[in-house]
């Protein structure tokens, strides 16, 4: 990576990002090379300058680990474990970041906030951590995490900065000029989160895709054309007989009458909720959902979220489609669901499904007694 013009100060800024998030750790620079190191040695003049370099710390004094026992809670600031680092992709080896816990939407799960302790290297919409920490949190920057990912607790932030992460997270970002040295700082602390959170998220399916809510609800197409009408839906395309409840639902989208939308968001989606009776829809509602985590390889394309608080009792069914123009491609059995506040969706889609400018369509029918 070549910085447009860096000062000095920039360019040691930047060679101390790069070897805290890239470069291997010392016991790998003395072994004997495998084709990985080689790969980085041709990219990383650091590295070939001295292969006994001594690692780069946490920017900033490292505050005493609290001690163990002590409950995982939205503000604190965890070392992501030393053993889930590994070589991939770009030659790099990808060292475990500090992470700001941010949420804590189920058992297994932790949202949280990659954090950087060199505030040479912050943007105006960066918040600082305060408390007993150096350095700043990453708006831009969000993912999950499973809880056992998380090692050292290494401080806490100040109360409010978990409030204003999530608050930040949900505004446009500002355009950064390519080349400059943010930029390239930016975008290998995204593809940095990339690396765990992909990991993690391929856990937490596993871990979860036995427990989906069954999808099961009852429903006659007769009644569910007739509600819908009724309703203030519309639909895109218009959808004509013969067709199923479930493709109804799917391409019914909510009208003018139903909220107005806020501002376009890419981590948030609106689902509609409708309310089950007899067989017969009888309400509809919307609920926005954030959008955690995607990523797509070896064609399929796996999504993860968070909210809403409706069908939280668990008697709520999700459904879940992938939408690709005219194309509408369900999620694979067994691989989809929602639990404790998280859900997930995996689809086997094309390459031509996955590029064109899709997205996630989530229903739940909530099934009540008359």
């Amino acid at each position: 990576m070549i910085l447009h013009n860096p000062t000095r100060a920039d360019a040691a800024a930047w060679q101390q990002a790069w070897r805290l998030r890239c470069c291997p750790p010392d016991h790998l620079l003395v072994v004997p090379p495998d084709p990985q190191l080689n790969e980085h040695l041709t990219l990383c003049p650091w590295c070939r300058a001295s292969l006994d370099a001594p690692s780069c710390p946490f920017p900033g004094p490292t505050p005493a680990p609290a001690p163990a026992a002590a409950p995982l809670q939205p503000g604190q600031v965890h070392a992501v474990s030393l053993t889930l680092g590994d070589w991939g992709p770009k030659s790099r080896y990808y060292n475990p970041p500090a992470v700001l816990v941010l949420d804590l939407p189920d058992s297994r799960s932790v949202f949280v906030c990659q954090v950087y302790g060199d505030d040479s290297l912050a943007g105006p919409e960066d918040i600082p951590l305060g408390g007993d920490l150096t350095g700043f949190a990453e708006p831009w920057n969000t993912y999950t995490l499973m809880r056992d990912d998380l090692d050292t607790l290494l401080g806490e932030a100040d109360s409010s900065v978990a409030a204003a992460v999530l608050e930040q997270r949900s505004q446009p970002e500002p355009a950064l000029q390519p080349g400059s040295l943010l930029w390239f700082f930016r975008q290998m602390e995204v593809e940095t989160g990339y690396f765990f959170a992909h990991r993690a998220v391929s856990r937490l399916v596993a871990a979860q895709d036995n427990e989906s809510v069954p999808t099961a609800v009852p429903l006659d197409p007769d009644k569910v054309r007739r509600a819908l009408e009724r309703l203030p839906l519309r639909f895109t395309p218009p959808v004509a007989p013969p067709a199923t409840p479930l493709d109804l639902l799917a391409w019914a989208s909510a009208d003018e009458r139903l909220l107005p939308l806020a501002a376009a968001d890419p981590h948030r989606i609106q689902a509609l909720v409708f309310t089950v009776a007899d067989g017969d829809i009888t309400a509809v509602k919307a609920e926005s959902l954030a959008l955690d985590f995607h990523e797509y390889s070896n064609g399929v394309l796996t999504i993860t979220g968070t909210g809403p608080a409706t069908g939280s009792d668990g008697h709520c069914n999700w459904l879940f489609w992938w939408q690709a123009g005219h194309d509408l491609v369900g999620a694979l059995p067994g691989q989809s669901g929602w639990r404790d506040g998280v859900f997930w969706a995996a689809f086997a889609l094309t390459p031509e499904q996955f590029d064109r400018n899709g997205h996630l369509v989530v229903r739940l029918l909530c099934p009540v007694a008359r």
